[in-house]
């Protein structure tokens, strides 16, 4: 009874996660995320890697420099319509996919309970990454992890390689935690089959070099001016990333909890903490930079290496699971409430969301600011570069911005939002429902012009 009720808790969560994307769009990207899927849309319909919103190509123009291509690739492969309901359809066809994979990377050695808890778990992960390069990289370490487990350490090797075209810091997180963890026997057996492994890496990168659509010499670039603005920040806080962590609670402890009784059973582990530092902790905006190491930890603490099921180190990495399984099912709920809750009160297609720019473009007063995610509605040529999304047309003097209408609108910058809302809510659950469920990131597909 347990396992079947857990089984149809877990389908449940995701399926209806996985509705509210491809029914109505939400939640509409934000953030990061958006970047990434904006350049994939543009790929998608033009044929070029560009994105006005990130100006970081030294040569003034849109170029997709400064990040690996393989996520907008794969994104612009899957969007049947190279559009931002195409976008949804092919985030949820990768999410789904790497929940199988999930699920398949562990059937021979566990049971349907673990496998559903860790599928459950990379599905949350992604879900809480939206748009960011991050959910393929956690595909390709769940498949390697899975080629290591079956010791088929080349195929293995050449995955994680792969993570270099994808996101760099992952990468090289990624290659110093299998440096430290590969033992003895599978150095030697890399060592046997040297010649054709390395001959298939440099066949596969060469490949992906000759195809990339820029000279590398701008990508290193690129990757270098990405690097110099990273070193500079220094904002956020680790509360709201790492405890409160909004769709997966408490996210830090079971990263933490993984950590520990990883590096408990193998101290050499220690060694990467310079790097989770600097990469995810020094910047705490960047965890997503920890995630796919989050997952291979979890993956290696449940590695059965022969133990019995009454092993303590087995029991507690069950126990370790059992904690990140729950804290990702409540972020599930949370985000599942909070867009299905925002879809009844005030929802908008795509399309609304154009006739709303449409009519403030045919007023006197010209529409110069955009929600991020009207990248995914317009060309890149009608913005300017902008870290900010700026209207070409935008008059010198006099114009105005259109913002997100929140679907729990509290902390709405726009004074004019609350007339879009379709179903009002009590007063009290306007302001417990805006708590709870972090309504400054509850966009939905409205705008409207800011106040």
């Amino acid at each position: 009874m347990t396992l079947a009720l857990a089984l149809a808790l877990a389908a449940t969560l995701m399926a209806a996660r996985l509705l509210l994307y491809l029914a109505l769009q939400l939640p509409a990207p934000v953030g990061d995320g958006v970047l990434f899927a904006s350049v994939a849309q543009y790929h998608c319909g033009t044929g070029r890697f560009e994105t006005p919103i990130f100006p970081l190509d030294p040569t003034g123009a849109y170029r997709y420099i400064w990040h690996g291509i393989g996520w907008p690739w794969l994104l612009s492969l899957l969007n049947p319509t190279c559009s931002i309901e195409g976008s949804f359809v092919a985030w949820s066809l990768v999410m789904t996919g790497t929940a199988a994979l999930a699920w398949w990377a562990l059937a021979r050695t566990h049971g349907r309970l673990v496998c559903a808890a860790f599928a459950l778990v990379v599905f949350a992960l992604q879900a809480k990454l939206m748009f960011r390069p991050e959910v393929l990289a956690i595909a390709l370490v769940v498949a390697a992890e899975a080629l290591r487990a079956r010791e088929r350490l080349w195929s293995w090797a050449w995955l994680l390689s792969l993570l270099a075209w994808v996101q760099p810091t992952v990468f090289l997180i990624a290659a110093a935690h299998a440096a430290l963890t590969l033992d003895r026997a599978g150095w030697r057996t890399l060592w046997r089959g040297a010649i054709p492994g390395l001959g298939m890496a440099l066949a596969l990168h060469g490949a992906i070099a000759a195809l990339y659509p820029f000279p590398l010499a701008d990508l290193l670039r690129g990757l270098s001016l990405q690097g110099q603005s990273f070193a500079a920040r220094d904002d956020g806080s680790l509360f709201i990333y790492y405890l409160r962590s909004d769709f997966f609670p408490a996210l830090g402890v079971a990263m933490l909890a993984a950590f520990a009784l990883a590096a408990w059973r193998r101290p050499a582990l220690l060694l990467l903490l310079p790097l989770i530092v600097y990469f995810g902790l020094r910047v705490p905006p960047a965890f997503y930079n920890l995630v796919p190491l989050f997952v291979v930890l979890l993956m290696g603490l449940l590695r059965s290496e022969g133990a019995p099921a009454r092993n303590s180190a087995h029991r507690h990495a069950l126990t370790v699971l059992a904690l990140t399984a729950v804290l990702g099912a409540l972020g599930l709920a949370q985000s599942v409430a909070r867009d299905g809750l925002g879809a009844w009160r005030q929802h908008a297609s795509p399309g609304e969301a154009l006739a709303s720019l449409q009519a403030e473009q045919a007023q006197t007063q010209r529409v110069c600011g955009v929600p991020p995610w009207f990248t995914l509605l317009l060309p890149a040529d009608a913005f300017e570069p902008s870290h900010r999304p700026l209207l070409r047309t935008c008059p010198a003097h006099g114009g105005v911005d259109l913002v997100t209408a929140t679907a729990l609108a509290n902390h709405t910058h726009a004074t004019g939002c609350q007339h879009h809302a379709v179903n009002a809510l009590p007063p009290w659950l306007e302001r417990t429902a805006g708590r709870l469920f972090r309504s400054s990131t509850g966009y939905g597909m409205a705008a409207c012009p800011a106040g």
